[in-house]
Formats: structure tokens, C-alpha cells, sequence
């Protein structure tokens, strides 16, 4: 009996162990503000927007397992994320030597990375860089350590350097980014991600269906990574299990557009006073024409359609909703075979986004505010 107890103590012991070893190797990252906001400093004046990252190990090791926050990235920089995949050999030889925060920053396409790492490994990186064609600079940081930076385009790496940032409440972060003109203090837990800007506004709600209003449909579409072409016009979308609702200014579709969807006919809907029923190549359309248009899947949804927003960026977003509104979206593109590469790209998307639970944001001149849950 004695022997089986130390067995089972010994086996707990260890279980205990690993799950504490488990619960160290996958903690968020977190450094002092301030040591953040040193390095935002030193990268120079003349990029489009920049982030630093505490502890890049560890910062890397839990985007693997929440790689959907890449797509904030993304957006931040459109292109340039491109870029910095094609340096994936640098980048990951500097996560691994770095020995404090570790900054990326863009200008259009190019990108650039820098880090603060032993003399050793700043040898090494250089050689890797020789290798890969990569431009790179180095600089003193204190004894037995120097910086090391490089880039796309060599002239990202010159010229002087763009200042502090404000001061960043709270004093431990994950991240600190610039894009554009505005500072965002980025926060990250085991199943969160939270970045607040200036006068943080309340996020929207998490009750309804998923909800997304703009103030600029095409500025947002290019955000999302959307080709270009849409209008540049207000909008709010809702969609759930119920289907989905477009509400857009009364001009926005022209004649052309509505002719092709109304190619089957168009009938009122005595269900909805002002209503009516568009039959064309994407199905039985409800629409609600006026100085704002709206445009659903079903009567119901017609009922439930949202405002135009205020100036401004809001959404409310469940992941399985919008996996699901992809693979719908895909099957009607499918219908325009002009369009099938889009309907791949949708069926792709849709696994990765239905494992967010929940992703909400508020961005207006003020300030912003976005969460994203796992």
C-alpha cells in the first residue's frame, strides 16, 4: 500500500510539474511599457507605422496557437506583411537571439526588424543576411550586446529617429504599436487580445446577431484584404443564422446592378409595406428601397436591419457566424465563374475565422478599441 501511495504521489508530483512547466512556456507576453516605448523611439521618423514586441519568443509561441491576431497586422500594414514573410529566416533568427523587445516597422511594401542581441549571435544574423541578399545595420547597445537591424529597402534602416510615444497606461504590455498617427497599447491573454488608442470608446455589445458598420465600405474592404473597387460609401452589414441585411445609401447600386439582380423579377412583399422581391442570379433578394437601401436574405432580417453608423468603425462579430457567412458567400460566388478564385479564398477563411469566439471593436477619431476572444 505504501509503495502504491508514493507511486501516485510521485505521479501527481509529476503531473503538477508538467502543467506548471506548460502553464510558464505558454504565458502571454508582458514587459515594462517604458522598455517598449525606448524602442518605438529609436525607429526612424519616416515610417508609415511601426510594433514592439515583448518577449518575442513568447509573443511567437502564442501566435501559433492564436494566429488569427496576424490578421490586425495585416491590416495595419497592408503588403508589408508580404515582405516580412519572405524574411522569415531573419525574422525567426532574431526572435530567437533577441534579449528584449523586438520592433518591426514599415513604409508602403518594405519592411524592417531590429533587435537587441548578444555579439555572437549578431555575427550569425549577419551572415544570414549576407545570405539572404538582406540589407543590415548594427549599433552599439551596452557591453556585449549590440543592436541589430535590417530591412527590405536599406533606407529604411537611415535617417533620424521618430520620438516617444505618449506614456502608456497600463505599465506592463504585450505590445505597443504606431499606425499612421495612432499609438495602440496592445494587451494579450491566454484567450484575449485587447489594443485601446487615445480616448478608448465602449466597445458595441455582444448581444444580436454579428454586426459590422463603416463609415468608408471600400477603405474597410481594402482593410479586411478585399480587392479594391467598392464604393466609398457608409454601410452596415448583420448576419447570423437568420441569414444576413446590406443597408447602403439609396444610389450606391446602379442601374446596372440592379438590373442584374432583378434578371428573374421584381414584386412587392405585402409582408413589408414598401418591400419588395428581387429574383435574380443570386437567389430571392428582400430590398427596402429609399434614401438608405437595404438589401436581405429574408423578411426577417429586412425587419432587423441596422442604421447607417456615424463617422467611424464598429463591429460585433461571432467567428462561427462569419465561417458561416463565408461558406455561404463562397456558394453564391460560385454561381459567377469569373469570381472562383474568391469562393476558394472564402472556403479557406472560413476554419480559421470560426475559431475566434468573439472579435469587437470601436474606432473613432477619439480613440479605438478592439477585443478579440478565444
Amino acid at each position: 500500500m505504501r509503495r502504491a501511495a508514493y507511486a501516485l504521489a510521485g505521479a501527481a508530483a509529476g503531473a503538477a510539474v508538467l502543467a506548471a512547466a506548460w502553464w510558464w512556456w505558454t504565458a502571454p507576453p508582458r514587459a515594462d511599457a517604458a522598455a517598449l516605448a525606448e524602442a518605438a523611439a529609436l525607429v526612424p521618423a519616416g515610417a508609415d507605422g511601426l510594433l514592439v514586441v515583448a518577449d518575442p519568443g513568447r509573443a511567437a509561441r502564442w501566435l501559433l496557437r492564436r494566429p488569427q491576431a496576424f490578421a490586425l497586422f495585416a491590416a495595419a500594414a497592408p503588403g508589408a506583411d508580404g515582405t516580412l514573410a519572405r524574411m522569415r529566416a531573419l525574422l525567426e533568427a532574431l526572435t530567437r537571439a533577441a534579449r528584449g523587445p523586438l520592433s518591426a516597422w514599415w513604409r508602403g511594401p518594405e519592411a524592417a526588424a531590429a533587435a537587441e542581441v548578444d555579439e555572437t549571435a549578431a555575427r550569425a544574423l549577419r551572415a544570414l543576411a549576407s545570405l539572404e541578399g538582406v540589407p543590415m545595420r548594427t549599433r552599439p547597445a551596452r557591453p556585449g550586446a549590440v543592436t541589430v537591424a535590417f530591412a527590405s529597402d536599406g533606407s529604411l534602416l537611415d535617417g533620424p529617429a521618430g520620438g516617444p510615444p505618449p506614456a502608456s497606461r497600463p505599465s506592463r504590455l504585450s505590445a505597443l504599436a504606431r499606425v499612421g498617427a495612432r499609438w495602440w497599447r496592445i494587451a494579450v491573454a491566454r484567450d484575449a487580445l485587447d489594443a485601446v488608442s487615445g480616448d478608448a470608446p465602449p466597445l458595441p455589445p455582444s448581444g444580436g446577431p454579428s454586426a459590422v458598420a463603416t463609415a468608408d465600405l471600400g477603405r474597410f474592404a481594402a482593410l479586411a484584404g478585399a480587392d479594391g473597387g467598392l464604393p466609398h460609401v457608409p454601410c452596415a452589414l448583420a448576419f447570423g443564422a437568420s441569414g444576413w441585411v446590406l443597408v447602403v445609401p439609396g444610389d450606391t447600386l446602379g442601374a446596372a446592378a440592379t438590373r442584374f439582380l432583378t434578371l428573374g423579377g421584381d414584386a412587392p412583399a405585402p409582408a413589408l409595406p414598401g418591400a419588395r422581391r428581387w429574383r435574380g442570379v443570386l437567389g430571392e433578394l428582400w430590398v427596402a428601397p429609399g434614401s438608405d437601401l437595404a438589401v436581405a436574405s429574408s423578411a426577417a432580417m429586412l425587419a432587423a436591419r441596422p442604421a447607417l453608423p456615424s463617422p467611424g468603425e464598429t463591429g460585433s462579430v461571432r467567428g462561427p457566424e462569419l465561417a458561416a457567412a463565408c461558406r455561404r458567400a463562397a456558394d453564391a460566388v460560385d454561381a459567377l465563374p469569373v469570381l472562383g478564385s474568391r469562393a476558394a479564398a472564402l472556403r479557406r477563411a472560413a476554419p480559421a475565422v470560426g475559431d475566434v469566439r468573439l472579435a469587437r471593436w470601436c474606432v473613432v477619431p477619439e480613440g479605438g478599441a478592439i477585443r478579440v476572444e478565444w
